[in-house]
């Protein structure tokens, strides 16, 4: 029993060295072996070093530009608008789910209805990817080493940001009493148009950098997609609230002429794809003058 309680301490702290720098981890492994360590001292052993190293890391500057700058502005607007567009969407699916009939395609208003709620959602799903992914590049840009502990400080925003808060489908439907509706599809959303694109985003930019042509056409489509959404953006933060904001001369909620207070969150979203134009464009100039 004896053995097998040690070989599994070892077996662990021989993970945990994962955790350690690629060049750091033979010579820690080799140093505990040595000393005679038994596997549960070794883990902590182990355990020690790899906090010690990532407190250190926490005294620079760039791991907490990424918390203020990244998670916590972006992942609290994702969370909103990711939720927010999850509840458009149940309630679209279930409309047509409840109402189809192959028959209806036949009549022009039908198909052009249809047409523009596929195109809404899939509008919405493009908007938080592209934000995502601008987001996870910029984290590894930034937080460089602790991109990890920002991911997963991203991800308890994204999942978490909305406790404790309505939306207005959710105010007037009963629809979200469901488990698929009101649990299953806001968690699908965000994390397959929110934390994969996030991951996405983290991947490229380890990768290698973005070419020149790559980086202006993928600006220009950030852009216009932020253009498209910036209301839907700003009514989620609003609605999202279970507030209805200030109607405009049509006196209805939720039109083209209703005040937009709040247009500035828009640029926020654009603040990622800045700072990689502004990171990116100085290096190939440099290039390109050698």
């Amino acid at each position: 029993m004896g053995k097998v309680m040690t070989r599994i301490g070892w077996t662990l702290a021989d993970l945990a060295t994962q955790l350690l720098e690629p060049h750091e981890r033979d010579a820690v492994r080799g140093d505990l072996a040595e000393c005679g360590a038994s596997g549960w001292r070794a883990l902590r052993e182990v355990l020690g070093l790899v906090l010690r190293r990532h407190a250190a890391l926490w005294t620079e500057w760039r791991p907490w530009l990424a918390l203020v700058g990244v998670v916590l502005p972006l992942g609290i607007m994702l969370s909103h608008a990711s939720r927010s567009w999850a509840d458009g969407t149940a309630l679209d699916i279930s409309l047509y789910l409840r109402l189809w009939d192959w028959s209806y395609l036949q009549y022009p208003g039908w198909r052009r209805e249809l047409l523009q709620s596929v195109g809404s959602i899939a509008l919405s799903a493009f908007a938080l990817s592209v934000w995502s992914w601008t987001s996870g590049y910029m984290l590894a840009s930034v937080s460089r080493r602790t991109v990890w502990i920002a991911a997963m400080a991203f991800a308890l925003v994204v999942f978490f940001a909305t406790l404790g808060t309505t939306t207005v489908a959710r105010l007037a439907h009963d629809k979200f009493a469901g488990h698929f509706y009101g649990v299953v599809l806001p968690r699908l959303f965000r994390t397959a148009f929110v934390m994969l694109p996030l991951l996405w985003g983290i991947h490229s930019r380890r990768k290698g950098v973005i070419r020149p042509m790559t980086l202006f056409v993928g600006a220009a489509i950030v852009i216009a997609v932020t253009v498209l959404k910036s209301p839907g953006l700003e009514n989620s933060l609003v609605w999202g609230r279970g507030l209805y904001g200030h109607a405009g001369p049509d006196r209805t909620y939720g039109t083209s002429d209703d005040p937009r207070p709040l247009w500035p969150v828009a640029l926020v979203m654009l603040w990622p794809t800045a700072y990689i134009l502004a990171t990116a464009m100085p290096n190939r100039l440099r290039r390109l003058d050698a």
